[in-house]
């Protein structure tokens, strides 16, 4: 098993999106299977820590430095190192459940926190994007996405971090 931490580009990576509501020190990349029967094309971070199946397709060294789909990816992964920092290792592995809902419509006033886990992360994924000038089809602007995340990368933009768990 290969276990490596964040290179300080991927830190820098991460800090542009989630600003100090990481701490990317406390991070692990694993080229090994978190579970048994872990998929070998699904990257996972359930535990605070990225999972990449050995023989996946997902493994870098250094994912700040690869394809812009690839860092979106590991911004989506990162998402849920957010998640679990804030609300315990074994927090997402007793949220998640097999139906989790990737697909998500943004709704006025509904905080982030009300959107579901792989939702969030897919949020999360989606602005990162469109910071990159991705746009995708059918989703707001970026300053509807800004406006929602509740870290900001950036102290004098105000935000903060909230919890992720549901009201």
């Amino acid at each position: 098993m290969t276990v490596r931490p964040l290179t300080d580009a991927e830190r820098n990576l991460a800090r542009s999106m989630f600003g100090e509501a990481i701490d990317p020190g406390r991070v692990r990349i694993r080229r090994a299977t978190w579970w048994p029967f872990q998929p070998r094309n699904a990257l996972m971070a359930p535990d605070g820590d990225i999972w990449c199946h050995p023989r996946g397709p997902h493994w870098r060294d250094c994912y700040a430095s690869a394809s812009l789909a690839m860092q979106a990816l590991f911004v989506h992964e990162m998402t849920h190192i957010w998640q679990a920092q804030r609300g315990g290792r074994w927090y997402l592995p007793l949220m998640r459940h097999p139906f989790c809902r990737y697909v998500y419509t943004l709704k006025p006033g509904k905080p982030f926190a009300r959107y579901g886990i792989e939702q969030q992360a897919e949020i999360v994924q989606d602005a990162f994007l469109l910071r990159n000038g991705m746009a995708k089809i059918g989703k707001p602007e970026l300053e509807v996405y800004e406006a929602l995340l509740p870290f900001s990368p950036f102290p004098w933009q105000g935000g903060g971090v909230s919890a992720t768990s549901p009201s």
